[in-house]
This record gives structure tokens, C-alpha cells and sequence, in this order.
């Protein structure tokens, strides 16, 4: 099991210095290596053995010219065998080309060796904290060019300023790096930057080891995310069958931020829209500030602080939110959403017109308050926060397929259509009530069809098992 703990750093005036330095030593690296995978990847798109159908500026015998087409290991390899050996050995050779294609992150991390004779300010740095740089190039660009699962590729990364690169990592950390200094302050022992103190608010679990940290500059000062792990630790999620005494159905919006299936229903805090006015008159006076200027940095900073209190803000109500609603359930149904979609930008509406094209309105501008106000809430993050409740307390929650749980009946399961400005149910069958009620009802009523390994809950499984139990037929679960 890995768990992260988020501690903040009380570095001296020195140590400042020295952090904010490698910070931004790091991303300097970060932007001229991912500008070298670029220019290497505009140029060599094939196998180095096939001709390309793209020519590039650059030559390509220049890019090959000082790459090594192997490498020897230097040590022996950390990871071993059952029987104790290194799976590498000092001395093995390995080759920097597998089908075809160069292994560009293994060249770059034996340049690393080159950038601190050339370059000998890049010598204050750990070599591992470099070399995590380069990792993390890797990671971009192959999440870039490599399509997921779904076919999907994300978009092309993007050179980093000063107020984007954020944090650098030490991948080996360990329990021991974790001392008391002579003034009996507990420290983190970090290489090349020395006992940084720390506000040691809770202490690491009984076996759990320290194995990485990464050192984050935030609005109101530096922290650094220790990353644990206890391999005899399973990580286990509950199985709860859903029944109707030990389950919750919860309908997430905007009006409320959640309406329960029990009629009761949470406020929306709104704390975007509470500090709207207060973030606004920061712009404005930053908006009359010399760029750079001392003031303008420090009306930035303001609004830097302000918008970090709303998220943390945000992230306190929402933990505390998902505890209460696991303490009056154990299996919690929620749908499965997805606020990608949600938050798109309103279809245009068309007309022709003597044959010119003419755009009508869309409600676009209506849209996009929808959007912010729906994005405020944060209902993705929410959700992630009762996934992670829901596993810490034992605790199961049941996705459902949001399709028709605003349109149909929670006690008939009849469609009864009803437009967005519509917020009252009233149904043939006698049931009047808030639509939001009705919705968190029909979520529940779905999610008690949930079978281990039977998919995902739907209305249309709903409407199985209502037609089974008409028949008189027994239904599990």
C-alpha cells in the first residue's frame, strides 16, 4: 500500500536560496530536454533503418552522429532475484536501440554527465534530482506521441515559465532522512540542501517506509509530499451488496450540491462566486501595476493566496461532506458523470438565409455561468474525495449510468420529460416532489440492481428487475 503525507517546509533564508535555485536549474533542464526530443522527434519519426516520407531541416546524420548505439552498465542493478543476485551486473551491455527506435530517455540520462562539465552550475544539483527531470520529460512526451487505450493522446507539452514549473523530486528518500537538529526542530535531511526543518503534524505509520519526496512551491510557501509504502499492507476495497437499509442514493448538482435520497439535501458553499467580488478588485489594481514591479508582485501573490484558499476551502468541505454521508450509509450511489462533457461549450444553432449561413442564438452566455458555476462545485474532485473516503473507512460506493435519471419516475420507473427551468416532479402514478429528490431516489433504485462483476447499473437494468419481480421471479441482491 502507498499513501501520501504533505508536510510544510520552514527553510532558513539560506535554504531558500539554495531551493529556489534548484527549482529553477530544474526547469531550465526540463525545457531544454524536452526541446531536444522535439527536434529529435521531427527529425527521426521512422526506424533508423527506413527511409523517411517527411524531410527534415536538420540532417539526419546529425542527430545519430554523437548518440552511442550501446551502453554499459556501470554497478550492479538494485532490483534482485529470488536469490538475492542483481537481475544487471556491472559490466553488462545493453543497446540504446530496441525496434528500430533510439531509447531517447536513456541517451538523455547519459548526457547528464556532459550538462555538468559544460555547464557547472548544474553541479549544486543531486544527480537523481536531474535525473528525474528527464523522467519527467519522458513521461510527457510519451503520454504525447503513445495513444491510450481509448486511442486518446494528450496534447503537446508545453516549455514551462518560472510560475509553471512548481516542484522537483528526490526519487530515494528514506525513514532516516527524517532527524531532529541540535535545536531538537524535526528535520528533513535533503542532499545538497541540508536539514530543511519541517512541521511535522503527523507522524509516518508503523511500517510504513519513506521512498520519494517532492519538494512543491505553493502561494504561501513550500511544502514537500513524502510518498510511503508498506508492502505487507493489501490494499482492498470493500464489496457491500447495496440494500435498501444500508444504502444512499446521491444526486450532485448546482443548486444543491447534493440532494439525498432520504429528502435531505447539502448546501452549495459557492466559494468561487463568495470571493468573485474580492477577486476582482485584485485584478483590476494588478490590471494599473507595472508588470514586474514590486506592487504587482505583490498584488499577485494576493491573488495567489486567495485563489488557494478557495480550493482549500473547497477540498475541506468536500472531505468533511463525504464523511458525513458515510456515516448514514455504507454502500453510497452516485452517478457516473462526466463533467468533460457537462462543461462543453453550447451547439451552435445555423439558418440559411438567401443562401448565407447565419448563426442564431445558442444560450452560450447562460452556458457558460452553468459551466462555472459547475465547475466550482467541483463535482470530479468530489468524487475522487469519496473514493478515497469510501476505501479508508471500509466503505463501498456504487457508479450508475446517469442516462434518464432526470427524466423517469423513481416509484413507476415512466418517463416524464421535463425541461432544465423544470425543478418539480409530478408524475401519474401520484408522486410530486422536488426533481432533484426524485433523481437521488431513481439513483438509489438503480444502484440496488448492483451485482459483483454484472457492470454498470442502468435504468434499463432498473427496468429488468421491475418486470422480474412483477412475474413474481426472485431477484438476487
Amino acid at each position: 500500500m502507498q499513501l501520501t503525507y504533505k508536510y510544510r517546509l520552514k527553510p532558513t533564508k539560506a535554504q531558500l536560496v539554495t531551493i529556489t535555485t534548484h527549482l529553477e536549474l530544474c526547469r531550465r533542464q526540463y525545457n531544454y530536454r524536452l526541446g531536444e526530443r522535439f527536434r529529435w522527434w521531427e527529425t527521426t519519426r521512422t526506424p533508423i533503418n527506413a527511409c523517411p516520407l517527411i524531410a527534415s531541416i536538420i540532417p539526419v546524420e546529425e542527430i545519430y552522429r554523437n548518440i552511442p548505439l550501446t551502453r554499459v552498465q556501470t554497478r550492479d542493478g538494485r532490483k534482485k532475484d529470488e536469490s538475492g543476485n542483481p537481475l544487471t551486473k556491472k559490466g553488462d551491455v545493453f543497446s540504446n536501440i530496441e525496434g528500430g527506435y533510439v531509447q531517447w530517455q536513456t541517451v538523455q540520462l547519459a548526457d547528464l554527465k556532459n550538462t555538468k562539465k559544460l555547464f557547472p552550475d548544474y553541479k549544486v544539483l543531486d544527480s537523481q534530482v536531474l535525473q528525474d527531470v528527464v523522467n519527467r520529460v519522458e513521461t510527457s512526451f510519451s503520454n504525447f506521441t503513445t495513444p491510450d487505450q481509448n486511442g486518446n493522446r494528450r496534447g503537446r507539452p508545453k516549455f514551462k515559465g518560472f510560475h509553471y514549473y512548481k516542484s522537483f523530486t528526490y526519487p530515494q528518500l528514506d525513514n532516516l532522512n527524517i532527524i531532529k537538529d541540535e535545536q531538537n526542530r524535526i528535520c528533513l535531511d535533503l542532499a545538497k540542501i541540508g536539514q530543511v526543518p519541517m512541521v511535522f503534524h503527523r507522524s509516518i505509520p508503523t511500517g510504513f517506509k519513506v521512498k520519494t519526496g517532492t519538494i512543491i512551491r505553493e502561494a504561501d510557501g513550500w511544502y514537500i509530499s513524502l510518498t510511503l509504502e508498506d508492502k505487507t499492507v493489501p490494499v482492498t476495497v470493500a464489496e457491500i451488496q447495496p440494500t435498501v437499509e444500508n444504502t444512499l442514493g446521491i444526486d450532485l448538482g448546482v443548486t444543491n450540491y447534493a440532494y439525498l435520497s432520504n429528502s435531505e439535501r447539502v448546501e452549495n458553499p459557492r466559494f468561487l462566486r463568495k470571493s468573485a467580488d474580492k477577486l476582482a478588485r485584485l485584478q483590476a489594481k494588478l490590471a494599473n501595476k507595472v508588470k514586474g514591479s514590486r506592487p504587482w508582485k505583490i498584488i499577485k501573490d494576493k491573488i495567489s493566496k486567495l485563489h488557494q484558499f478557495i480550493a482549500r476551502a473547497r477540498l475541506d468541505f468536500q472531505f468533511k461532506t463525504a464523511h458525513e454521508l458515510f456515516g448514514k450509509c455504507d454502500v453510497l450511489v452516485v452517478e457516473d458523470l462526466s463533467v468533460k462533457n457537462l462543461t462543453r461549450r453550447a451547439k451552435p444553432k445555423t439558418d440559411a438565409e438567401d443562401g448565407n449561413l447565419v448563426y442564431l442564438p445558442n444560450g452560450q452566455a447562460a452556458k457558460s455561468g452553468l459551466n462555472k458555476s459547475m465547475l466550482d462545485a467541483a463535482h470530479g474532485q468530489f468524487v475522487a474525495v469519496l473514493k478515497h473516503v469510501a476505501w479508508k473507512l471500509g466503505k463501498s460506493i456504487v457508479f450508475v449510468d446517469p442516462k434518464g435519471t432526470s427524466q423517469h419516475c423513481w416509484n413507476c420507473l415512466n418517463r416524464v420529460p421535463k425541461e432544465l427551468s423544470e425543478r418539480w416532479h409530478s408524475c401519474q402514478c401520484g408522486e410530486s416532489l422536488d426533481r432533484d429528490e426524485n433523481s437521488a431516489k431513481l439513483i438509489k433504485k438503480i444502484g440496488l440492481s448492483y451485482e459483483s462483476g454484472g457492470g454498470t447499473p442502468s435504468l434499463k437494468k432498473a427496468f429488468v428487475k421491475k418486470e422480474k419481480e412483477a412475474c413474481g421471479l426472485t431477484v438476487l441482491g
